[in-house]
């Protein structure tokens, strides 16, 4: 018989660094800033020849810049820093004017694996806990295999099944969720959207879902008590926020990420203000300065109840 799920497991999967106080998680944030700069200002891409001490000073770097440097320079453009072997690669869509190849290194997947873990850990999984996910197996990017990476870190249970978005392909996996009865479905958006609606099947207690910048409407859409949404720009990062148990709100990955809100004349807005959100990989091989997600948002930096300290998006 399969394992119970460990109840005792802390709410929060990295303690150490989701709850670090404001001041030293913007001293942290800082530091991997400043390392970025540096490492980017060796890099040999045009658009970083102008890389100063501000990352404010920067160029905002749309959707169609990336997929055109990636164009010009095949396979994965000179965004891509490090010296470090690529072991993984994928097509990324969502805020993308067309599928792009994306590649990681071991240290970016170790990285995105423990930020994937918090991802889940906050829907409630913890280590013995049973999961399966409706995710793409290929090429596309996010997709199964990175999901795979976090329930491992997580050590978790992975059940792998496929899209399902039809009578057809939910009648094939039904009976293996009767039997293995996951207790967090992790889901596309399509899938999310037939099986949330569907009762033709053991629900989960609660669902996972991945969303990329194309998902704007349901990114803004009210909280649900079973739903932890995962905002998901794969270029950037895979689980760059996600909902909380509090569902008030996406805790950004704060020390792997850096968020801005800016105003179409790209002039920095304050905390709590609507505008375009700008975010820069901090830590991993692929460098991207102010990536435009092509999202509105604010940035909420004020205290979560759930314990959590990084700040929250909101789209709404």
């Amino acid at each position: 018989m399969l394992a119970t799920r460990n109840k005792d497991a802390p709410a929060l999967y990295e303690p150490s660094l989701q709850a670090l106080t404001p001041a030293a998680l913007a001293a942290l944030r800082a530091e991997r800033l400043a390392a970025l700069l540096t490492r980017a200002r060796a890099a040999t891409a045009a658009r970083y020849a102008v890389v100063g001490d501000a990352l404010a000073a920067l160029p905002i770097l749309s959707a169609a810049d990336l997929a055109d440097e990636v164009d010009a320079h095949p396979p994965f453009g000179r965004f891509q820093l490090e010296p470090a072997p690529l072991i993984r690669a994928a097509l990324a869509a969502g805020a993308l004017p067309r599928p792009t190849p994306i590649a990681w290194t071991r240290a970016d997947l170790d990285a995105e694996a423990r930020l994937g873990a918090r991802a889940l850990r906050r829907s409630g999984l913890a280590a013995r806990g049973r999961s399966s996910d409706t995710l793409d197996g290929g090429l596309v990017a996010p997709g199964t295999l990175a999901i795979s990476d976090a329930l491992d870190a997580l050590d978790a249970l992975a059940l792998p099944v496929g899209c399902v978005t039809a009578e057809d392909a939910l009648r094939r996996v039904a009976e293996v969720w009767e039997i293995v009865r996951p207790e967090v479905l992790i889901a596309d958006a399509p899938s999310f959207a037939f099986l949330y609606r569907s009762t033709a099947y053991a629900r989960p207690r609660a669902f996972a879902v991945l969303l990329t910048p194309a998902h704007a409407i349901e990114l803004a859409e009210a909280a649900r008590p079973d739903v932890y949404r995962v905002f998901s720009v794969p270029p950037v990062c895979t689980f760059a926020a996600g909902e909380c148990a509090a569902h008030d709100g996406y805790h950004l990955a704060e020390d792997a990420i850096a968020a801005e809100i800016v105003a179409d004349d790209a002039t920095r807005l304050p905390d709590g203000t609507r505008g375009r959100l700008l975010l820069t990989t901090l830590t991993r091989s692929l460098a991207l300065l102010r990536f435009d997600t092509g999202l509105w948002a604010a940035i909420d930096p004020s205290p979560c109840r759930c314990g959590e300290t990084h700040a929250r998006l909101r789209f709404a």
